[in-house]
């Protein structure tokens, strides 16, 4: 079963271009699957009543089209078929009937008493399944052995980083990674995939390192035990500023 809402696109959700960061996106999408499943027995206040929490393991996003400022933008989700110990959804986003964009998603639920993740088959899911999104980008996030990434910078986590759970929420990631590719302010995201390894708590080192290669920016942050926090795929265009308002600054 699908969950409709729409959401009106504020100048704060965008990036400096005056496009929607695929940041706010992602809030919108997961605020739309927290509506879904707000009424049943696997919504996320029933499972921090139980001990338990959701948390966002892959994450596969394609962006076909900017969105601006001012605009609504409709965002639906759906769950589907799950096993084991993944939880599949899929999301689409439309700007007056047009997809504008897609995201696959792998959760899992973890027993924070058990420190285990918990299976499919131990919650009854009262929605009924969808069919899953096919996108064009890679299922799995597989930066290629044979690719040399070079240390670009660290970034320490910080408060403005962290949600309840005590570690950086998993929508504060296209942010961070975006942060190192050159010239970030005149491109945008076209497709977007991210394996969350490890949790990374308040004080944490990251040190990111990167690379490009056919055109994608494959990108890996180690934690200062040497365990992988996370590594990205990111394909980008350039892209002109819908409000150049610096432009309009620096002129005087």
């Amino acid at each position: 079963m699908k969950t409709f809402e729409k959401f009106r696109v504020d100048l704060h959700h965008c990036d400096a271009s005056g496009n929607l960061k695929v940041s706010a996106l992602l809030r919108f999408m997961q605020e739309c699957s927290t509506l879904q499943l707000e009424n049943s027995n696997i919504s996320q206040k029933s499972l921090l009543d139980q001990g338990k929490s959701y948390l966002l393991t892959r994450l596969n996003m394609s962006v076909y089209k900017p969105v601006c400022a001012y605009e609504e933008i409709e965002v639906s989700t759906w769950p589907c078929e799950s096993r084991g110990f993944s939880f599949n959804r899929c999301y689409q986003a439309r700007v007056d009937g047009n997809i504008v964009a897609e995201a696959t998603t792998v959760w899992g639920i973890i027993d924070f008493e058990k420190r285990r993740l918990c299976r499919v088959s131990d919650f009854e899911c009262e929605i009924e399944c969808e069919l899953p999104l096919e996108l064009d980008s890679p299922a799995r996030i597989c930066i290629p052995k044979e690719l040399e990434l070079a240390l670009v910078g660290e970034r320490t986590v910080v408060y403005s980083d962290l949600d309840s759970n005590g570690h950086i929420n998993n929508t504060n990631y296209p942010d961070m990674l975006c942060d190192f590719i050159p010239e970030m302010n005149n491109k945008r995201i076209l497709m977007l995939g991210i394996s969350y390894l490890s949790e990374a708590l308040g004080g944490d080192v990251l040190k990111v390192y990167m690379t490009q290669s056919d055109g994608q920016y494959y990108i890996r942050m180690v934690k200062s035990d040497g365990s992988t926090n996370c590594e990205a795929i990111i394909m980008t265009e350039p892209i002109e500023p819908v409000y150049n308002i610096r432009a309009l600054i620096d002129k005087k």
